[in-house]
């Protein structure tokens, strides 16, 4: 885990994210997804977009495997795709709930 959200504005910045009832998401998604490649965290980044293009694949219509093609992509492709998907698709709020989960998690895994 990187140091980087210990004890600093970046951890309590993603603390704030967690409000339920945003009405406006995709600023938020936007800036979860620039954070946590701020911290260098672009693996996690990169796991939390494949994680969402994989569970709604069959709603999207995404014949490949996102796994095997993750890496043939950067990062910043990949976001496109499963923002534009997203979008496309009214899966914003399944995306922003991926980013808010993961960030969960990471931020009861650096409390332990």
């Amino acid at each position: 885990m990187s140091g980087y959200l210990k004890g600093n504005r970046n951890l309590s910045e993603f603390k704030s994210l967690s409000h339920t009832k945003i009405r406006f998401q995709t600023p938020l998604i936007l800036r979860m997804y620039g954070a946590l490649n701020k911290v260098n965290m672009r693996k996690e980044n990169r796991y939390i977009l494949c994680n969402f293009l994989d569970q709604h694949s069959d709603q999207i219509d995404l014949d490949e495997n996102v796994y095997e093609s993750n890496n043939q992509k950067t990062l910043n492709q990949l976001f496109l795709l499963a923002f534009n998907k997203a979008k496309e698709y009214k899966l914003i709020e399944a995306l922003y709930k991926e980013y808010l989960n993961s960030i969960d998690a990471i931020n009861s895994k650096i409390t332990i």
